[in-house]
């Protein structure tokens, strides 16, 4: 006869250790994950894109990075424990600027866009398509970060962060194809955000999301909401970069005739105004951010 009892199950409690390694070990599983291993990413890489093309890119790209403030505020509100909450305001004062709302992005892909197309462009007024998994993500991505429980937000922001960092790297990457459409020294003064989050900032945020997903898991239990929370914006990232580029594979949208690059314009300083066209300034301090 088998021996029963009505006390209650004790849950298991996980160290601050097995929950570290545990998050540790999800995280680093982001590098091979579609978000970051996409097709996307290869084509960006590989060449050139035309200005229609540059167009998709940017349009969807800046729709979702200038809610990651906003993402970042919901993981705050979200979280109890007050170190995580230190930790969060720092990664959502980076994203703004560090209080200059000059310097909340640089706009880089609007001021390429600029430059292709040989005049000033205003990503909010382009004609090319908003996607359906744009929208999709930044809906599903704010139920995300505004979940009742705590180790999903974390596993959300987790996610966020850990494929910020290859996300820039591949993005400046492929940014390096239109170094010629820039003079040498104004290239890299417009890359300047690229520089900074890939050689600190984003490092840091990484390391803070760790350390955060990590004090908010004490039990299997918790370790499920965060790979809940974890995956699930994965999920949204992968299938938006993938109709990315399933909309750039189809070739050039309709009515953009003349889209590709202006010629290459000479590298020295010499006369007949032969000069790239004017640069496009960063413009409008919205709440942007690369994630």
């Amino acid at each position: 006869m088998a021996v029963t009892t009505d006390r209650p199950v004790e849950p298991q409690e996980l160290s601050r250790d097995e929950a570290y390694d545990r998050v540790h070990a999800l995280a680093r599983g982001c590098a091979e994950h579609a978000a970051v291993r996409n097709p996307f990413y290869d084509l960006w890489i590989s060449k050139e894109l035309s200005a229609d093309q540059v167009e998709i890119v940017a349009k969807n790209f800046y729709a979702r990075v200038r809610r990651t403030p906003v993402r970042i505020a919901l993981a705050f509100l979200n979280m109890t424990d007050i170190t995580a909450r230190a930790e969060t305001v720092e990664n959502l004062y980076d994203e703004m600027g560090n209080g200059n709302s000059s310097k909340v992005h640089s706009e880089l892909l609007e001021t390429l866009l600029s430059r292709i197309r040989g005049h000033a462009v205003d990503l909010e007024e382009v004609s090319a398509p908003l996607l359906p998994s744009t929208v999709r993500l930044i809906e599903e991505s704010e139920k995300l970060f505004n979940s009742p429980h705590p180790q999903e937000v974390c596993g959300a922001l987790l996610a966020q962060e850990w494929h910020a960092y290859p996300q820039l790297v591949q993005l400046y990457e492929g940014i390096r194809n239109y170094r010629h459409l820039f003079g040498l020294e104004e290239f890299h003064e417009n890359c300047e955000y690229f520089y900074l989050h890939i050689g600190a900032t984003e490092k840091e945020h990484k390391v803070h999301s760790l350390s955060t997903a990590a004090r908010a898991c004490r039990s299997p239990e918790d370790i499920e909401h965060l790979e809940r929370g974890f995956n699930a914006y994965l999920g949204l990232l992968a299938d938006n970069w993938t109709e990315v580029h399933r909309e750039l594979s189809r070739g050039c949208p309709a009515g953009g005739g003349g889209g590709g690059p202006p010629p290459r314009p000479p590298r020295g300083g010499g006369g007949g105004g032969g000069g790239p066209p004017p640069r496009h300034p960063l413009t409008t301090p919205e709440e942007h951010a690369c994630a």
